[in-house]
């Protein structure tokens, strides 16, 4: 199990690092709007299912065998949606906070409009390169945690499956924000190594705590990190992609059945977990 985890974590780090690679290296690139949308609005659909079909009810069950009678499952979920709605749209600077929540179609143009030649390394675009890297990889660290955490096969799938369809989109933000500031490329990367390992490092630590932490600690532990982890899946895919991809002009119905489709497939899963 904990082979299939690590081979899970280097995919999704693969993911990760790919997405942030892109912009850093075709600045001024050709754009594939559509395609950006239709991949962000796919992995939105498969964050919702993801949480609501697969993780909640697991976590809630898990609390009801461990005699809690009071929702508990729920409440972590939406204190984790209330906390990442903080850390993204109240604490992050306003630089941050476009570049975490532009649409995606906007994303490549705002690099050909970027001179990088008028930037400093303290400019606002640089310090947002670091906030955007802050809350990306709080988000990156809680989804580690519940995949690392999770003991069932087919349910680490599922989690690994919904972690890597938005891990990229996620890893695409953070690489507009680099090619936007002016730090040094080694800098960069060193940023996106970084934001690439948050989520494997997440998914070692909840691994240990899962395989050492026995008894009703262990479980009250899996509980807590399905249920903290099912409300971020929510928010990501709710607030945080649906928010920025259904205002756009164009394209609205292809983006709903492509949404609905990742909603169905992870729904679909559900038979088979």
């Amino acid at each position: 199990m904990f082979g299939v985890k690590l081979a899970l974590l280097i995919a999704i780090l693969v993911a990760g690092a790919i997405g942030a690679a892109i912009p850093l290296i075709r600045r001024g690139g050709s754009t594939h709007e559509h395609l950006l949308g239709w991949g962000n609005a796919f992995a939105a659909g498969v964050f919702l299912a993801a949480g609501l079909v697969h993780m909640l009810p697991e976590a809630n069950r898990t609390w009801i065998t461990l005699g809690y009678d009071y929702p508990m499952a729920f409440a972590l979920a939406g204190f984790a949606f209330a906390f990442m709605l903080l850390v993204e749209h109240v604490l992050l600077p306003e630089h941050a906070h476009e570049e975490v929540h532009a649409p995606s179609g906007e994303r490549f143009a705002r690099i050909a409009e970027t001179n990088l030649h008028d930037t400093h390394a303290d400019s606002p675009e640089a310090l947002s390169a670091y906030a955007v890297l802050t809350a990306l990889s709080i988000h990156a660290l809680l989804a580690g945690l519940a995949l690392g955490a999770e003991p069932d096969l087919s349910r680490a799938l599922v989690i690994s499956l919904a972690i890597v369809a938005h891990k990229s989109a996620a890893g695409f933000a953070l690489g507009v924000s680099l090619a936007r500031s002016a730090l040094p490329v080694r800098q960069a990367w060193t940023l996106v190594i970084l934001f690439a390992s948050a989520t494997p490092l997440g998914g070692l630590l909840g691994a240990l705590l899962g395989a050492n932490v026995e008894g009703d600690l262990g479980a009250i532990l899996e509980a807590s990190f399905l249920s903290i982890a099912a409300g971020t899946f929510i928010y990501v895919a709710t607030f945080d992609i649906l928010r920025d991809e259904f205002p756009a002009p164009g394209g609205r119905f292809a983006k709903w059945c492509v949404l609905t489709s990742g909603i169905a497939s992870m729904s679909a899963l559900a038979l088979w977990t």
